[in-house]
């Protein structure tokens, strides 16, 4: 029996053409990429759904609106809650109420106003 004919046998009894079946293993491969990709897509998307935090009356999470660095470790941060900001002093060791105000409309909502 001589190479050729060796190989066509082989062929025969694994079912087909090598080239048929690494084009289909080709293909099963990226079918399953595909599917592992499409469910970390939907994990993702149901992990930022879960992640936007919502108060049970519906309102927003408090929004830091500014923070202004004062040395290594101190900061001034604004803070807006609703309809107050808050203006804290950070430190390492601890954070500090400095003042409580009505918040200004946010640019955004004039512009809807209008």
């Amino acid at each position: 029996m001589n190479g050729a004919s060796a190989a066509a046998s082989a062929a025969q009894v694994a079912g087909g053409p090598p080239e048929a079946s690494l084009w289909s293993s080709v293909l099963v491969t990226m079918l399953a990429l595909a599917f592992v990709l499409a469910l970390a897509w939907l994990f993702l998307r149901l992990l930022k759904r879960a992640t936007t935090m919502r108060s049970i009356d519906g309102r927003t999470p408090p929004q830091v609106v500014q923070a202004v660095p004062l040395g290594g470790r101190e900061r001034l941060i604004v803070v807006r809650d609703g309809d107050h900001e808050y203006v804290l002093g950070v430190t390492a060791a601890n954070v500090s109420l400095i003042d409580k105000r009505a918040a200004a409309p946010s640019p955004l909502a004039a512009d809807h106003d209008a």
